[in-house]
């Protein structure tokens, strides 16, 4: 039996930005994120842009054991 593992990502297209906040207000909010953040996004996906749901999954759960989250 093969098993596939599945690669997360999360990604939030501008358009539900604006659909949800409004063309103004989704523009301030990525200057927002862009001041506050700088590049945290980028650095994000390539810390985890290995991680398969399961591992995700499994890092949660220890963490919610050790009442972390």
């Amino acid at each position: 039996m093969t098993t596939t593992s599945r690669i997360a990502t999360v990604e939030v297209p501008f358009e539900a930005l604006v659909k949800e906040l409004g063309a103004k207000r989704a523009i301030e909010f990525i200057s927002e994120i862009r001041e506050s953040y700088g590049n945290s996004v980028v650095e994000l996906r390539k810390a985890t842009e290995t991680l398969t749901i399961e591992q995700i999954e499994a890092e949660i759960k220890t963490l919610k054991k050790q009442r972390k989250i």
